[in-house]
């Protein structure tokens, strides 16, 4: 996979976990995943695919409004069976609005690109 193929996928991923895809979002993260968030203030919290999955699900469950696509690719790299994508977004979840840091790290695992870690950080 090329890096602009990895953007491609990566924006596929933001377009159909923001509107709620359940059936999507299952199977383009890995089983294995692990989500870091750091806060402005520098705590962490951690979210494994169970935990993002009944997040999808519930906002899925409610009809929930789609959440923003907008985001602004900074950096993507490709590298055999690993990628990596470097992006900023404003996110709307768990209270205001914050501009976030995201990196995505994904790997070919089971014939398919799959997402085994993400992280964000605040971006002032």
């Amino acid at each position: 996979m090329t890096s602009e193929q990895l953007i491609e996928l990566t924006k596929e991923l933001i377009y159909e976990a923001t509107h709620f895809n359940v059936p999507y979002v299952k199977q383009i993260y890995a089983d294995n995943l692990l989500i870091v968030k750091v806060d402005e203030n520098g705590v962490v919290d951690t979210m494994n695919k169970e935990q993002l999955l009944e997040f999808v699900q519930g906002n899925s469950d409610a009809n929930a409004a789609p959440l923003s696509t907008k985001a602004e690719f900074h950096y993507a790299v490709c590298d055999g069976n690993m990628g990596m994508v470097i992006i900023t977004r404003d996110l709307e979840q768990d209270g205001p609005s914050g501009r976030k840091f995201i990196t995505l790290i994904w790997e070919y695992l089971s014939g398919r690109w799959q997402v085994v870690k993400e992280s964000f950080v605040p971006r002032s």
